[in-house]
């Protein structure tokens, strides 16, 4: 069988158990869990730990794919996002990109 989200694909699936709680959640709920998984990245950077710091990074990874899922999409649909989303948006346009981040958010 092949795995629409690639190394992802387990994360989704993981969180099948739970997909008619998520369902009810309302987009702040994503939005602090993302927060708090930030705020733990730091700390973990703080002491040096890269391996724990990389899985706060994969469970931003999570909270992302299950807004997606709240938002009805399917993994093939969240395949066909991203690629669309690489190919017209920021394949060649990196730098584009970061510009505006500093010229408009000043980071």
């Amino acid at each position: 069988m092949r795995e629409t989200l690639g190394p992802f694909q387990g994360i989704w699936d993981a969180w099948i158990e739970a997909e008619n709680e998520i369902a009810q959640k309302p987009l702040s709920h994503f939005e602090r869990a993302t927060q708090i998984q930030f705020e733990e990245l730091k700390e973990h950077l703080s002491r040096g730990d890269r391996e724990a710091a990389a899985r706060e990074l994969i469970d931003v990874v999570s909270i992302a794919l299950n807004n997606l899922r709240n938002l009805g999409f399917t993994p093939q649909e969240i395949a066909e996002v991203a690629r669309d989303r690489a190919d017209h948006r920021m394949r060649g346009q990196a730098g584009a990109i970061l510009k505006k981040y500093q010229d408009t958010y000043g980071i």
